[in-house]
């Protein structure tokens, strides 16, 4: 009668030992998934100017001109350089958090919009990701 008492006891132990184990185990699953998850969240930034190359180099005209205006911005606007193409293909990405009046904003995409004006080799796109980036 002991040794069935006994094994009973074991054998419920180990049971009620796995599932808890098993509980864990998931608990610690979400955790992780939420966790990358939260790490892997896209970044949009406010606007993207994307230089393309359709086979002999991209406008650097254009380039020159965007450039020597967004340097010489009085609230020096911060940017993100990505390089991913061979022939000079270059995405800058703004988060455009320095220009916190609306009117500064506005006007700041506005003047980069005349600039690319009449270029197909010059992309503006706003509230997006930075595409290009290389992992």
């Amino acid at each position: 009668m002991k040794k069935i008492f006994f094994l009973a006891s074991l054998i419920s132990l180990a049971c009620i030992s796995c599932k808890s184990k098993k509980e864990a185990l998931k608990t610690t699953e979400n955790t992780a998934t939420a966790t990358t998850n939260a790490a892997d969240a896209p970044i949009t930034y406010r606007l993207i100017v994307s230089f393309i190359s359709k086979g002999a180099g991209t406008d650097s005209e254009k380039r020159t001109t965007f450039l020597a205006y967004v340097d010489g911005h009085k609230l020096k606007p911060a940017y993100k350089t990505v390089r991913w193409g061979r022939e000079g293909e270059t995405d800058y990405c703004f988060d455009l958090s320095e220009l916190t009046a609306k009117k500064d904003l506005i006007v700041f995409i506005e003047e980069v919009k005349k600039i690319g004006a009449g270029s197909d080799m010059m992309n503006i796109i706003e509230n997006a990701e930075c595409t290009h980036i290389r992992k």
